[in-house]
């Protein structure tokens, strides 16, 4: 019997695989110390200004332990597939991207010690494409979600939320700094332009992404959450190089994200009063679902 074969008749392969890598990110940063640390060493000399001050990373904590915990929880406790059922459940169709996601991380922090100019890029924006798929994924299985426990849920929608809010921002920063290492200007008229467009660029990513999130209010507002955290330790981080306009723009996206997350919360149908509807997310199957008012 082929490994083809075997995974396909357990489909509790991937939630396990979930289990191993998510313990993997919790120990991969400490690791890396041991190699040096020196991408993931926080308040670098010669950052650019708009990265975020050192506190701000702390989110990451947050983040390893979100992971951990759903991928336990998925593993332990989700709802399974009917016996005899040919298709996946959620928590096993959700899995896959975050094998991509879960695996990138312990992958990125590697290549911060191997080629941290572009390669930690490329990884952010691999690591981000897993998140959207999973946040499709979820998205479009609302209401078999909704039927998750407390715990599920919110472990779910958090972890989705933090860690596609800041890896949105992740990608734009991580450009910055491999674009500065390459030689762009940090200060002067055109150093301060182009960060300015990282920013904004930052900002239309996360409030494409609300719209997105809207329907579950957990998911959008944690997103909302890790973008604002990271634009106030951005402006924090530009004034303390002396660049208030940088700094002042970063409060100025943060208050956009802010009001875009509430804006796409209160915009939603109330429960029971909305028509069904098949999901709008680019990429999904189109799949009948009755709105309702919580995640």
């Amino acid at each position: 019997m082929s490994i083809h074969d075997v995974l396909g008749q357990d489909r509790r392969w991937p939630r396990r695989v979930l289990v191993v890598l998510a313990a993997g990110q919790v120990v991969s940063s400490p690791l890396s110390n041991l190699f040096g640390g020196a991408l993931t060493t926080a308040d670098r000399p010669g950052e650019p200004p708009i990265v975020p001050v050192g506190w701000a990373f702390s989110i990451w904590g947050v983040i390893m332990l979100l992971s951990l915990g759903w991928a336990v929880w998925a593993e332990r406790a989700a709802p399974r597939a009917g016996q005899g059922s040919s298709e996946d459940d959620v928590s096993a169709q959700l899995a896959r991207p975050l094998l991509v996601v879960f695996a990138g991380f312990s992958l990125w922090i590697a290549a911060a010690e191997i080629e941290p100019v572009w390669a930690t890029l490329v990884v952010f924006v691999l690591m981000l494409a897993g998140l959207l798929a999973a946040g499709r994924i979820a998205l479009a299985q609302h209401d078999a979600i909704r039927r998750w426990s407390p715990t599920g849920r919110l472990l779910l929608w958090t972890l989705l939320g933090l860690y596609t809010g800041w890896s949105s921002v992740a990608i734009w920063l991580n450009l910055t700094t491999a674009l500065t290492t390459s030689g762009a200007p940090l200060t002067g008229a055109v150093g301060v332009a182009g960060q300015l467009a990282v920013l904004a660029a930052a900002v239309a990513t996360a409030v494409a992404l609300l719209v997105l999130a809207g329907r579950a209010p957990v998911l959008a507002l944690s997103g909302a959450g890790a973008v604002a955290w990271a634009f106030v330790g951005s402006a924090l981080g530009a004034a303390a190089q002396g660049e208030p306009t940088l700094a002042v723009a970063a409060l100025v996206g943060t208050a956009i994200v802010v009001a875009a997350a509430v804006v796409s919360v209160v915009a939603r149908p109330p429960s029971g009063g909305g028509r069904s509807r098949p999901s709008t997310l680019p990429g999904s199957h189109a799949v009948g679902e009755t709105r309702t008012a919580t995640s």
